[in-house]
């Protein structure tokens, strides 16, 4: 089994400390396969201005790709295209592997069957303790159709923790959203309900290291209203994925929009300005079918479901909101 790692890049700015960090980044996936399975670490530059020295993993199996800015989704899109694995996981370029924890994982799949395998991530502020080796022996969980795992489960929406079928992802023209700061949330639940035989186990693979500036950690009132926005319409396409696929199983893509939902009516409760911003809110979610929120599933789900609907629950929620962040 051959495996493709797909590592997006983006340094406009030219630091020096990124570029170090994508090469600890390809080289935790290149220890992790070297010996143990055919693999190719693929880098696709989107868009910097000038090309990392890759002279480090000179000798290794690597594909350096250049292509225009076109954001996270982009990048990993043109990696998809020129991939040559039978598997591809996604690893940013900020981010490594814990040693010795790929392989286990590509023998279970091969083991099982599995079109997708779900791994552990865990987040640090220390990249020492992120390559530390994990003691843990994996356990893997049976095979299950996606649509019962979304239905019974909390999806995690990082595509960067899943190990994927290349033929399940090109069978069923799966595509990042580009030029978006919120790309896996759609791509992730489309790819659980096309998976007949998802495994997980509770391992930790991904090391996700918290770095400031970051996409993730820079919350400018730009970023946050563009996060806002990408994630309407993240919503809004996948319920029309939802309707296409009527005729199948899709209770748990259902469960999955509706969790979306409330947390994307959670992180306007945590705005300063939510007071604001709480009203169109709703409405936008209204104008898709989402709102009042729908469905009976965790305590917690019900229990927001009904505050959502009054002023006095929206300020209760964002009290717990204030508390809990």
């Amino acid at each position: 089994m051959k495996i493709s790692v797909i590592i997006p890049y983006y340094n406009p700015d030219n630091d020096p400390e990124l570029e170090e960090l994508l090469i600890m980044a390809a080289k935790s996936a290149l220890d992790n396969l070297t010996g143990i399975s055919e693999h190719e670490v693929i880098i696709v530059n989107d868009g910097s201005p000038s090309d990392p020295n890759l002279d480090a993993l000179s000798g290794f199996s690597i594909k350096y790709l250049r292509r225009p800015h076109g954001m996270l989704g982009a990048a990993r899109n043109t990696g998809m295209d020129n991939a040559t694995g039978d598997v591809i996981t996604f690893l940013d370029a900020d981010d490594c592997y814990y040693p010795n924890t790929l392989e286990p994982c590509l023998k279970a799949m091969t083991e099982t069957g599995a079109d997708v395998l779900g791994f552990g991530m865990v987040r640090t502020l220390n990249r020492e303790t992120a390559v530390s080796h994990s003691s843990e022996k994996p356990v893997f969980s049976s095979p299950v159709s996606g649509n019962n795992y979304m239905l019974n489960h909390n999806l995690p929406g990082s595509a960067c923790r899943y190990l994927i079928s290349l033929s399940l992802i090109r069978n069923n023209s799966l595509r990042f959203v580009e030029n978006a700061f919120i790309e896996d949330e759609e791509f992730t639940p489309r790819l659980m309900h096309f998976s007949q035989r998802y495994v997980e186990t509770t391992l930790p693979v991904y090391a996700y290291c918290i770095r400031e500036g970051s996409i993730i950690t820079t919350e400018t009132p730009e970023t946050i209203q563009a996060k806002s926005a990408d994630t309407l319409k993240a919503l809004a396409s996948l319920v029309q994925f939802k309707d296409r696929h009527q005729s199948e199983p899709h209770d748990g893509i259902d469960r999955k929009i509706n969790f979306l939902a409330m947390d994307y009516l959670r992180r306007i409760l945590r705005r300063k300005d939510w007071r604001e911003k709480i009203e169109p809110g709703k409405d936008s979610l209204r104008r898709i079918g989402l709102y009042p929120l729908r469905g009976h599933y965790s305590m917690k789900y019900r229990l927001f479901s009904i505050l959502s609907r009054s002023r006095a629950g929206l300020f209760l929620l964002y009290l717990a909101e204030k508390r809990y962040k």
